[in-house]
């Protein structure tokens, strides 16, 4: 059993010991994503040979779009984030925010969630924002990017985006699939859990009662911070993750529509907002990387009862590669304009 001394000895080189091996995390984080691109990638292939499917028939347009409202969505997703830093304090550079949540979607595909904190949490964090003083052309220092604000930002941003998408996945089911009681049960549960955590005077008495229990001082300036997470904020928070989840349901409308033959019409819309919804909450519960297995486990029986199993296997795995590939893109195209902008 370690002593007390080593124990405080560790504590107290943790800092430099996550600072030394960040690059390792990185590299493996790397390494991770693209091996999930080669796999997804094998997957779809062999899906598609062994299946007789046609790949000449699938209509690159379609995809495309598909992916660019997936990318709009995750825009949408971005924005709310951004505002609920303000809220706390943080003026942090859109540029800069932008990229972080990005890149930080590609920490899903580690085990546990957690690396998306910590990748968005590191790239923002101690930067120091400037403002015009007094009209003059010089810049002054305005603040500094402080971590645990951010990291609070984070998981109420995230939150959000499971308490609309599993509230809205409860309303669908409803109308659509009354017989799918499980499914219902644990999207209302999620619904339950996230929107009483991000509920402001709920959010506020955690984050006080947090920070009691680590021996800080939650004074004047700390009240202020956590007052800006007010409804307001969070009103704006569900209006633009509703459209997002509406966005995530046309890209996968997108991509059944660019397999061919599948026989889809608008009328189908409902159907596939409703699969997006549950299968990227069942993925995020799941604690899976990249939510693998339990995202196909929700869409597969859904879309194939309608599709057919090829069609719902092949859409599976083609949406999972649409939306990684743009996570992928649009990280790279943000970070070189930051880049060639410094």
């Amino acid at each position: 059993m370690m002593n007390p001394a080593s124990a405080s000895s560790l504590k107290a080189r943790l800092p430099t010991l996550i600072k030394r091996y960040l690059p390792v995390l990185r590299a493996i984080i790397a390494l991770l994503v693209a091996l999930t691109v080669l796999y997804t990638g094998w997957k779809i292939s062999h899906q598609l040979k062994t299946s007789g499917f046609d790949s000449r028939k699938i209509n690159w347009g379609w995809i495309s779009a598909a992916v660019v409202s997936y990318v709009s969505a995750m825009t949408l997703s971005w924005m709310f984030w951004h505002r609920v830093l303000l809220a706390l304090g943080q003026r942090a550079p859109r540029g800069k925010t932008l990229l972080a949540f990005f890149a930080s979607q590609l920490g899903k595909y580690v085990p546990g969630k957690a690396m998306v904190v910590v990748i968005r949490t590191d790239m923002i964090r101690g930067l120091s924002t400037s403002v015009r003083s007094g009209g003059v052309d010089e810049q002054q220092e305005f603040n500094t990017i402080q971590t645990g604000p951010v990291v609070a930002s984070v998981f109420v941003e995230t939150l959000t985006w499971l308490f609309v998408g599993s509230a809205m996945g409860c309303l669908l089911l409803m109308f659509q699939f009354r017989d799918q009681r499980w499914l219902l049960i644990a999207a209302a549960l999620v619904t339950i859990v996230a929107g009483g955590l991000t509920a402001p005077p709920v959010f506020q008495a955690i984050t006080r009662r947090l920070g009691v229990a680590r021996g800080k001082d939650f004074g004047k300036a700390a009240d202020a911070l956590l007052a800006g997470l007010n409804w307001p904020t969070m009103i704006f928070g569900w209006l633009v993750m509703t459209l997002g989840w509406c966005l995530n349901g046309l890209s996968l409308w997108l991509v059944l529509s660019g397999l061919g033959d599948t026989g889809i019409t608008v009328e189908d819309y409902p159907l596939t907002l409703t699969c997006v919804c549950l299968a990227t909450v069942a993925g995020f519960v799941s604690l899976l990387p990249g939510g693998i297995g339990a995202r196909e486990l929700v869409l597969i029986p859904l879309l194939g009862a309608r599709f057919g199993s090829v069609h719902a296997v092949i859409a599976a795995v083609l949406i999972r590669l649409v939306w990684l590939g743009a996570e992928l893109l649009t990280s790279g195209i943000i970070y070189f304009v930051c880049r060639g902008r410094r």
